[in-house]
């Protein structure tokens, strides 16, 4: 039978009903809301995209359209302006190319009022003019003018350009420019009048978009910039380097640029106007400069977040009235069967059922008066068991004892094998010790034989049988060495090394130690002196390009590490662990293994980290409690 657990045990079953249809409900609306309001959500922000790039696309039309009627008005000006520069040009010619020798100011005052010469050389300069301000002006320091420049007075026409605003004085004037027959300048006329000075301001861009403005709301502002980054209509404006980049940059690529200004519900649109389908030059091209925001979005969003949790709460809260007025129909019948079997289970076994109308309800409580009845009987045999087992107990007991006996004597059989055994180890390593010193006579005498016999004369064959007897023979030593020594293991207690007198400075053979490690004391098994005695054999062994070694220490966390590390070619990576395995190696295989075994007995460690190829590296990582370094406050 599955039983429930946790906390649902202690939940009446009305209540834990109520949960789930709550739960059910929640999971429900949760859902249904969820869909309906990311689904409002892309509405509302499609829309407010679509309404961006009506804004976008309205004010560029708007631009477009108001500088068609400028253009309109500004080619009423040329007819006017031709005459007059065919006098400046007849000037020119009558002094013979030398414009140091017209008189602009004389000129000027037979054209009239409103107009004013300019006469520019061949390097952009304004070298001559009627108009003070402008005198010495260099046009060089605008590459895409100049270029202009250039090709017009490379040309042979007259050419007019558009109405503009002086920055400095807000006022407006119509230019037009004619090469001199010589190439070596350009002449040019501005002209103004009230007139031109009314109809210019009545056509202004910005009458234009601040209507289309008012019509967005996420919309904050609205600037225009034409090529050289000035802001047209605001002569009071000071250009910003990074601004002037991104207006640089549009006009570059004709492009829209969008910035995000960071920490901010702000971003920008850069957007390209091209009024040289307007039959305009490149210069005349305008940037659109439209500052967002998206506070107005984000509360409406959060509106709409707001009203779905408010509906949310709406319908959790019906639907859990509902399920509490269901639940309670459905669970009373269930609730008065849970009293009345409560009551039986008391001991009142006579205690009526009320019967329920529902079907399965009905059959429960037969169910359970068939179960009590059932329960009568088995109770009438459980008291005649409860005898019968109380005769079975008192045999068990008596089986017991006798069993308690038997297992005392095997107990007894065992402490006297365990001191058999320990007699027999006993008897072992005395036959071990026999048997080394035997063995160790034997090669002692075989050694002496070898010795005759490499003083006798013997062919080439024969010495190199000599040679390998030899070798085994010192194998054999060696063997019989590391038995004897690591039946040494853990049979003495520990006690305290000083470092330096294990691998202190010196030399060793070949081989340089440099010992780092100051005062610093090692608690171990007293074997500890050949993991040192052996570290070095190793080195003397397998590094042959080896020339010195360095014993050094560190601290990390609460141990210590003894760093042994030589100049050798090193431990190849597929072999760092290998080689503290018995028998591995092109000798014996014992050393790095004994001294593993050593460091292991007292809670030490070693591992190999060297780099293959810049020498061999052991770490020996010594545990809390293990060491001490003197006259040092972190001793451990």
């Amino acid at each position: 039978m599955m039983k429930i657990s946790g906390f649902s045990e202690k939940i009446p079953f009305r209540w834990l009903l109520i949960g789930m249809i709550v739960l059910i409900i929640i999971i429900i609306t949760g859902l249904i809301l969820n869909v309906n309001y990311h689904s409002s959500r892309a509405n509302l922000e499609l829309e407010v995209l679509s309404l961006q790039e009506n804004t976008e696309f309205s004010i560029i039309q708007s631009i477009i359209l108001v500088d068609r009627g400028l253009k309109l008005f500004d080619l009423s000006l040329d007819y006017k302006l031709n005459n007059e520069m065919k006098h400046l040009l007849s000037a020119y010619q009558e002094h013979e190319g030398a414009p140091a020798a017209i008189d602009l100011d004389r000129l000027k005052k037979i054209f009239g009022e409103g107009y004013e010469l300019y006469i520019i050389n061949e390097t952009g300069v304004i070298e001559y003019t009627t108009y003070a301000p402008d005198h010495l002006l260099d046009f060089s320091q605008y590459p895409q003018f100049y270029s202009r420049l250039t090709r017009i007075r490379e040309g042979n026409q007259f050419i007019s350009d558009r109405i503009t605003q002086d920055i400095s004085t807000g006022i407006f004037r119509k230019f037009v420019y004619h090469p001199t027959p010589d190439h070596r300048f350009i002449l040019e006329i501005s002209y103004t009048n009230d007139e031109l000075q009314e109809v210019r301001s009545s056509l202004k861009i910005h009458s234009a978009t601040s209507q289309i403005k008012a019509m967005n709301s996420y919309l904050t502002s609205i600037r225009i910039f034409n090529w050289m980054g000035d802001e047209i209509g605001n002569s009071t404006y000071l250009q910003e380097e990074e601004r002037t980049q991104f207006i640089t940059e549009v006009l570059d690529t004709r492009e829209v640029l969008q910035i995000h200004k960071p920490g901010s519900d702000l971003y920008t649109r850069y957007l390209f106007v091209n009024l040289q389908e307007n039959g305009n030059p490149p210069e005349m091209n305008l940037v659109a400069e439209l500052t967002y925001t998206k506070a107005p979005i984000e509360q409406q969003l959060h509106n709409l977040l707001i009203t779905h949790l408010i509906i949310a709460l709406f319908a959790v809260l019906i639907g859990s009235i509902l399920a509490y007025t269901t639940t309670n129909l459905i669970t009373r019948p269930i609730h008065y069967l849970v009293e009345d079997t409560a009551d039986i289970a008391k001991g009142d076994l006579d205690h009526p059922i009320r019967r329920s109308r529902l079907p399965e309800l009905q059959a429960l409580s037969l169910s359970i008066q068939e179960m009590i009845q059932r329960l009568k009987e088995m109770m009438g045999n459980l008291q005649a068991s409860e005898e019968r087992l109380q005769l079975q107990n008192e045999e068990l007991e008596i089986r017991v004892n006798e069993r308690t006996a038997e297992l005392k004597a095997a107990l007894s059989e065992q402490q006297q094998t365990a001191e058999a055994l320990h007699h027999a180890n006993s008897k072992l390593k005395l036959l071990s010790s026999i048997t080394r010193h035997d063995i160790l006579n034997k090669t002692m005498t075989l050694r002496s034989y070898l010795e005759l016999l490499r003083e006798m004369n013997t062919t080439p064959d024969e010495a190199q049988y000599l040679s390998e007897v030899n070798n085994a023979a010192s194998a054999i030593e060696r063997h019989i060495e590391f038995t004897r020594e690591y039946e040494q293991l853990g049979v003495r207690d520990p006690v305290w090394f000083k470092l330096s007198d294990l691998s202190g400075e010196g030399v060793a053979g070949t081989i340089r130690i440099n010992y780092e490690c100051g005062d610093v004391e090692i608690f171990a098994d007293p074997m500890l002196e050949k993991v040192f005695s052996n570290l070095l054999d190793n080195t003397l062994r397998h590094s042959e390009k080896a020339t010195e070694v360095r014993v050094h220490c560190t601290k990390k966390d609460s141990r210590l590490l003894i760093i042994w590390e030589d100049n050798g070619v090193g431990v190849p990576d597929n072999e760092k662990e290998q080689i503290f395995n018995q028998g591995f190696g092109k000798n014996t295989g014992y050393g790095l293994f004994l001294i593993r075994e050593i460091l292991e007995i007292t809670g030490m460690d070693i591992h190999e980290t060297g780099v293959y190829g810049e020498g061999a590296r052991f770490e020996i990582v010594v545990p809390e409690g293990r060491f001490r370094i003197m006259n040092d406050d972190s001793e451990s």
